[in-house]
């Protein structure tokens, strides 16, 4: 946990004994006022340059921590020189070059790890966790999962399984956020819609609990201020399920025109998408997510994120009109 600015950094601490899966999510009742700086090693975060990370690095600065103690780390070189200007540490690193990762860990004592999208991700992870569990100076790990990671509908939930199985098996202190269907998702889903006025997908009769990115941003930035939530495996959704009927009303008010939701085969959006001139392959890829709503695998889960954040989820229309303002 990120420490307090008279408070002086705890020593490097490890749970007595691995949890054998999930803990149940806590009621907040050990929580602490914002600091306004980390612990002497500081705060590193895998991630940083993305979507998350960056919605995560500004909600750290509403809690008045300082980014001279944290290390953004990412890919991305014009961000990272964005952060630096900032007043962020930064760092560039190939999650690949494990002795370089374990390097760049066993410098820290609080380590977020948002999960990534290369398709050698797992073995990324892994090589954060152990270079975490060997460093004496680490404290706690922080990684951001997806929602029932135990359905392999949805194609990487064999990945974030495998990361939590690592991660509580490595005697690390952790905590793990099991982030649900991004609102910001549904921005690139307009483009038709504007035009049309339909929006066509093979989700059915499905809902989606959909959370905007700065929600889940900012829950992270919680757990990682406050106290309470030492080797805790939240699940987090939005408050409300939406159907797609309600995501077409709501991209009429975000486009000021009519949208309509057609709900269509699999096969017809497959054909429709490769005849728009769509590379095959990600048409499949398009569908297949269709296919995991269409499950239900982005229902919602509970009341973690709203109980975390202390105020309602923000809704759809106004994370789809936020992301959009700002595109």
């Amino acid at each position: 946990m990120l420490s307090s600015p008279t408070g002086t950094p705890s020593s490097p601490r490890r749970s007595t004994a691995p949890s054998a899966g999930p803990s149940p999510s806590p009621i907040l009742t050990a929580t602490r006022s914002p600091s306004t700086t980390v612990s002497e090693a500081g705060t590193l975060v895998f991630g940083a340059t993305g979507a998350l990370g960056r919605h995560f690095l500004d909600a750290l600065g509403a809690r008045d921590i300082k980014p001279d103690t944290i290390t953004a780390a990412g890919r991305n070189q014009l961000r990272l020189g964005e952060l630096a200007s900032a007043g962020f540490r930064t760092a560039a690193v190939d999650l690949a070059d494990s002795a370089a990762v374990a390097e760049l860990v066993a410098r820290h004592s609080d380590i977020v790890l948002i999960s990534g999208r290369d398709p050698d991700r797992l073995a990324q992870h892994e090589s954060v966790i152990e270079a975490a569990a060997k460093s004496a100076n680490v404290r706690h790990v922080y990684y951001t999962s997806g929602v029932r990671t135990d359905d392999d509908r949805f194609a990487i939930n064999a990945d974030h399984r495998a990361t939590e199985e690592a991660l509580t098996a490595s005697g690390a202190t952790y905590t793990i956020l099991r982030n649900t269907w991004y609102i910001e998702n549904y921005i690139q889903a307009l483009a038709g819609p504007r035009f049309t006025g339909v929006l066509a997908a093979a989700t059915g009769d499905a809902v989606v609990a959909a959370a905007s990115r700065k929600d889940l941003a900012e829950a992270l930035a919680v757990v990682a201020t406050t106290d309470g939530h030492d080797n805790v495996t939240y699940s987090l959704s939005g408050d409300t399920d939406f159907t797609y009927a309600d995501i077409a009303e709501a991209m009429s008010v975000v486009l000021e025109r009519e949208v309509t939701y057609r709900p269509v085969a699999p096969e017809e959006l497959q054909a429709a998408l490769v005849s728009s001139g769509m590379d095959s392959g990600l048409a499949r890829f398009l569908v297949s997510l269709d296919e995991t709503i269409a499950a239900g695998v982005f229902a919602r889960v509970g009341d973690d994120l709203s109980r975390l954040l202390g105020r309602p989820t923000t809704g759809l229309v106004e994370g789809l009109t936020a992301e959009w303002s700002r595109d």
